[in-house]
């Protein structure tokens, strides 16, 4: 049995997957200095590892490719042998990180409110590294805006949890409308575009079609969520939140209940950013083995 397997092959065969390999290949690296029990695994197939490693996870919609059968193979066999998965997820500050400069490292899964990322009650160093590196600040609240931003997700990602997100949308607006008649601006995933007549049937709702988020929140009274590490942007704007989610990663600092979009709270955000920031590493600090290690507790 290896004390760790770095599963290569849980990556798509696309042109582009470059940055995604690097990021595989730092954690291995990183692990080689503590361990030589150790593969990087290529192939289609499982191998016996105490704690295995992948790039992702899987919905429950996806057409399922070689790479995402691998992914939820090794999901399905380390919780059935009681041993220990490790996804590693995109940044929630991606919005000022396209480089991927910084992504999140847990146990068990990738939900917030449920798997380990070994980041309770945090320093603020990793937040202060992060803030450096990526040129982001934490604004004050704000209590003025002109438009509540309903930001959308895939329909096939894990983090909607089966939820249809053009039904979600729509409910959510109807509810926006018994209480605001503020414009309303749907925001569509970048890789999902939809049909505007959706939505014909609400007076005062538009879709952006801006390809930078921050300049969609830019103004906002409010923004809204099911369950999208976007949300964290809006967040660091000083833009309340409404996180229909409990996995949501600002549901901590969320409001829940849209009946009050137009009073909403405005909760200390502080140890929230510290901790939603400790679970984020760079590649260098994969390869110089400090993620291993920082986890190395709970791998017993």
């Amino acid at each position: 049995m290896y004390d760790v397997a770095v599963y290569l092959s849980s990556l798509p065969r696309i042109s582009g997957r470059e940055r995604k390999i690097q990021h595989l290949q730092a954690f291995y690296d990183g692990v080689c200095r503590h361990t030589s029990n150790v593969i990087l695994q290529t192939e289609f197939r499982l191998v016996d590892a105490r704690l295995a490693v992948i790039l992702g996870w899987v919905g429950n919609k996806l057409k399922m490719g070689p790479h995402l059968h691998v992914r939820r193979d090794a999901i399905d066999a380390q919780k059935r042998l009681n041993r220990h998965i490790m996804p590693i997820d995109g940044s929630c500050f991606k919005f000022a990180d396209p480089d991927s400069h910084f992504l999140r490292y847990s146990l068990g899964g990738v939900y917030y409110n449920q798997n380990n990322y070994a980041n309770q009650d945090s320093s603020p160093d990793k937040w202060l590294e992060i803030s450096r590196t990526l040129d982001i600040t934490l604004e004050p609240w704000r209590s003025s805006g002109d438009h509540i931003l309903i930001c959308l997700q895939r329909d096939t990602g894990w983090s909607m949890k089966g939820v249809e997100m053009i039904p979600w949308a729509q409910d959510t607006i109807r509810q926006i409308r018994q209480h605001s008649d503020r414009r309303i601006v749907i925001r569509p995933h970048p890789k999902y575009p939809i049909d505007p007549q959706i939505f014909a049937q609400f007076s005062g709702v538009e879709i952006t079609a801006n390809p930078i988020l921050q300049q969609d929140v830019q103004g906002a009274w409010a923004a809204v969520f099911f369950n999208s590490s976007s949300c964290v942007a809006p967040v660091l704007a000083g833009v309340p939140i409404f996180a229909a989610d409990e996995s949501c990663v600002a549901r901590a600092v969320a409001n829940h209940d849209l009946s009050r979009i137009e009073s909403p709270s405005m909760p200390d955000r502080e140890q929230w950013l510290w901790d939603l920031s400790a679970c984020h590493w760079s590649d260098a600090d994969s390869r110089a083995g400090r993620i291993y290690q920082h986890f190395l507790p709970y791998l017993t």
